[in-house]
C-alpha cells in the first residue's frame, strides 16, 4: 500500500478549509459578497497537484458535503455547477507540470469564466426566471455580470491563498527535512 505524501495531506485540508469557508460563507458566519468561494481555486488545486484518482473525488465531495449542510437547489442547475468545477479540475490537470503566476492566474481566470457561461446558461434553460430565447439568455448573462466580478475576485484570492500556502508549506516541509537528514548524517 502506497504512503500517502505531507503534500497530499497539505492539499486535502486545503480542500477541507475550502468547504468549511463555503459553509461559513453561505451560513453568514463569514461576511463574503455572494459568489466569492473558494470551490473553483479548490478544483484547480486538486487537479494539479492531488494524485490523479483523487482528483475529482475530494473535490466534488467537498461541495457534496457542503451542500448537505448548505441545502440543495434545482437539480439541473445543481449538476450544471458540478460539472463547471468539473472543468476547473481539468484546467487543474492541464496546471500540473506547468504551474507559474501567470498559468496560475489564467487558470483562475478560465475558471470563472466558465462557470459564468455554464452556470448561467443552465438557469437561463432550465428555470422560468428568463424567456427561452436569445434575447433571454443575454438577459441572464448581463444579470450574471455583477456576481461573476464577485466569482473573479474570489477566485483569483483564493488561488492565490492556496497555491501560495500549499508552496509555503512544501518549503517548510523541505528545509526540516534538509535539518532532519543533516542531523542524522551529520
Amino acid at each position: 500500500m502506497k504512503r500517502w505524501s505531507s503534500s497530499t495531506f497539505l492539499v486535502i485540508g486545503l480542500v477541507i478549509i475550502a468547504a468549511l469557508i463555503r459553509i461559513a460563507r453561505n451560513s453568514g458566519w463569514l461576511p463574503l459578497p455572494p459568489n466569492v468561494a473558494p470551490i473553483t481555486a479548490m478544483a484547480l488545486l486538486s487537479g494539479a497537484l492531488l494524485p490523479r484518482r483523487w482528483t475529482f473525488v475530494v473535490p466534488l465531495s467537498a461541495m457534496l458535503v457542503s451542500d448537505l449542510v448548505i441545502g440543495f437547489y434545482s437539480l439541473p442547475v445543481m449538476l450544471v455547477v458540478y460539472g463547471a468545477f468539473a472543468v476547473s479540475n481539468v484546467i487543474g490537470l492541464w496546471l500540473r507540470k506547468r504551474q507559474s503566476l501567470g498559468r496560475i492566474f489564467g487558470a483562475s481566470l478560465l475558471g470563472s469564466t466558465v462557470f459564468f457561461v455554464l452556470t448561467n446558461t443552465a438557469v437561463w434553460a432550465f428555470q422560468a426566471m428568463y424567456p427561452h430565447s436569445v434575447s433571454g439568455l443575454i438577459q441572464a448573462f448581463v444579470a450574471g455580470l455583477p456576481f461573476f466580478r464577485n466569482t473573479v475576485i474570489g477566485d483569483l484570492g483564493f488561488s492565490a491563498i492556496f497555491f501560495g500556502v500549499y508552496a509555503l508549506g512544501m518549503v517548510y516541509w523541505q528545509r526540516r527535512l534538509t535539518l532532519l537528514t543533516s542531523s542524522t548524517h551529520g
